[in-house]
């Protein structure tokens, strides 16, 4: 690995832990773009699964007290059944291809996100199902489940902070699921690691600094413009490659 992607995977994913912190989500909207550019599909969205889900674990220990169980029971088992068909497309489409359909999903799933402030639906049983189901594929295939989960809260109005904490018990859940189906460990030597984990701890810290000094709202705009930007670019590298 050289020091350029040593480099990039230590940015990506320090952004990304600030974000998640920070705002309560945008690890993957943020990182997967780009450590799929550096990485390659497969092995990107594998970090991006793995460190989502660490800084996912390490947030719910400081807000599991406004975690809204009632919605996580049909929303997080949703989204574990939403993991299987997206793992199964992992696994079977060439890596060029795969990529595409990655960077697609993930603009996708921003369009949704910014636009789905329109919609406005009663919080039930199903709707939270079809949001979770949305949350699990998207975390497989692009490493970013948030859009789902996103469109979901506020289509039923779901009160941020709650929100907030009930994403992280989703994300941990989802990330974990994600790395069993697809049965696989990123393929990252021992520098990838130490840059990664050190980046994940001190992106966390720094997150945790920032969290009641930001504006939530604009934080996540940007972040939606970063990772608008690196999906476009992981689109174009892959098309290149056809």
């Amino acid at each position: 690995m050289t020091i350029a992607m040593l480099a990039g995977l230590t940015a990506a994913v320090l952004v990304g832990a600030v974000t998640q912190r920070s705002t309560g989500m945008g690890f993957a909207l943020v990182a997967a773009p780009f450590l799929v550019l550096l990485l390659g599909p497969f092995q990107g969205i594998l970090v991006a699964n793995v460190c989502g889900t660490v800084a996912a674990l390490l947030n719910l220990t400081q807000v599991h007290r406004l975690v809204d169980w009632r919605r996580a029971r049909w929303v997080i088992p949703a989204g574990v059944v939403g993991v299987i068909p997206g793992a199964v497309a992992v696994r079977t489409m060439p890596s060029a291809i795969l990529a595409i359909v990655v960077s697609a999903v993930v603009l996708a799933g921003l369009a949704f996100t910014v636009f789905g402030q329109r919609l406005t639906l009663p919080n039930s049983p199903a709707v939270a199902g079809v949001g979770g189901l949305a949350s699990g594929f998207m975390n497989v295939t692009a490493g970013v489940g948030g859009p789902g989960l996103v469109i979901y809260g506020l289509a039923t109005n779901w009160e941020h902070s709650r929100f907030a904490a009930t994403a992280q018990a989703h994300f941990a859940v989802l990330g974990v699921a994600s790395l069993a189906f697809k049965a696989a460990l990123p393929s990252v030597t021992w520098q990838g690691w130490v840059a990664m984990t050190a980046a994940l701890v001190a992106g966390l810290a720094i997150g945790n600094v920032l969290a009641p000094r930001i504006n939530g709202k604009q934080a996540m705009r940007l972040v939606v413009a970063i990772a608008a930007a690196g999906a476009l670019i992981a689109l174009i590298q892959a098309i290149r490659q056809l």
